[in-house]
């Protein structure tokens, strides 16, 4: 067998089934919305900054920007760019860029309430397509082929290097054995696959610890993320939170560094 003979999107399928992934829904990103917008948009992050520079988007260039969250990417690049069409699936989401964009008169950024699995014919076409934390999909042909229908010059992706954004003790503590996400190495596989030579860089992030002060906190980060725990997987869940507090350890969270891919089009 060689590399030729594995089929990267059903390999990357069965993954995300051995994983026990499951789509968060939309009124789940809703309610952090809020909170992400005060914390993330237009705030300093050397995420933001390198991946706006690898960008390097023009005046005369429009932008789109699937899974905008709150506007993180969106708004910044609305002040430097012809136009951005901002795509998400929360409504609550897009209310924080809704409310951004009439702060900033930003009257060349327009929002499209949308996933990923639903159709897009009526979202035109942009210079430049952007995928920012956003590509864990169910079906990765699908992604790209949007991604270059949508695009005109060049498409700029970031995905996951580590299995978990969870710590992996949390794993351990609450007794579950988990795979953990595809990373970004089935995407870049696949865009060689479909004939597109993809570049690869990685960005480095400021984040790495979680931030929440109490249990609770911790709690409802890592119920957002698996589903509700048992009590059982609390009650170890405490154990774990409890030792790290008494020893003075951090407790990671995120993704310490993210995958840029990026290519342009003929």
């Amino acid at each position: 067998m060689t590399i030729y003979d594995i089929d990267f999107a059903e390999l990357y399928r069965q993954h995300l089934i051995a994983c026990n992934h499951f789509n968060l829904p939309p009124t789940k990103w809703d309610k952090k919305a809020a909170k992400m917008a005060e914390n993330l948009v237009g705030k300093p992050s050397v995420y933001n900054e390198r991946l706006l520079q690898a960008i390097n988007i023009q005046a005369n260039e429009t932008v789109f920007d699937i899974g905008c969250g709150p506007g993180t990417l969106a708004i910044p690049l609305a002040q430097q760019c012809q136009a951005v069409y901002a795509l998400d699936y929360s409504q609550g989401m897009l209310d924080c860029v809704a409310r951004f964009k009439q702060e900033l008169n930003l009257l060349n950024l327009t929002t499209f309430h949308r996933a990923w699995s639903e159709n897009w014919d009526d979202i035109p076409q942009a210079d430049v397509v952007l995928a920012s934390r956003s590509t864990l999909v169910d079906d990765l042909d699908d992604m790209i082929d949007k991604l270059c229908a949508k695009a005109k010059k060049r498409v700029f992706l970031t995905s996951v290097t580590q299995r978990h954004f969870l710590d992996e003790g949390v794993f351990t503590a609450i007794e579950r054995e988990d795979i953990g996400f595809p990373t970004y190495i089935y995407l870049l596989n696949r865009l060689y696959q479909k004939g597109l030579q993809a570049n690869l860089n990685f960005i480095e992030t400021q984040s790495g610890h979680f931030q929440g002060e109490t249990f609770e906190d911790l709690l409802a980060s890592v119920e957002f993320s698996l589903g509700a725990l048992t009590e059982k997987e609390k009650s170890g869940l405490k154990h774990f939170y409890v030792q790290k507090q008494a020893n003075g350890e951090p407790i990671s969270h995120g993704q310490k560094k993210w995958a840029l891919i990026w290519w342009e089009l003929d």
